[in-house]
């Protein structure tokens, strides 16, 4: 049986996600489309695909303190220029 508070809580998550989909970086792309596929009916979220959306929304916070722009840098770069506040 479908844990519908469960799926509700997803939904909402891919929802947000969704909002930011232009701060994505391509294999974010694909993992966001891939799960609102993958849950478009209702169904019990897997935990590995919670936590991964959970990883991708952390990614794209972490990524706001930086100089980072996903459509030109490459996705691998490790010291990222610090954006001045």
């Amino acid at each position: 049986m479908v844990k519908l508070a469960a799926y509700a809580a997803f939904k909402s998550m891919l929802d947000r996600a969704a909002e930011v989909e232009d701060q994505l970086l391509p294999n974010e792309l694909e993992m966001l489309h891939s799960l609102g596929a993958r849950y478009a009916e209702p169904l019990t979220p897997d935990p590995f695909d919670i936590t991964a959306l959970e990883v991708i929304m952390r990614n794209v916070e972490v990524r706001k303190g930086f100089s980072f722009d996903v459509k030109k840098d490459a996705g691998r770069v490790i010291d990222l220029p610090r954006v001045k506040d």
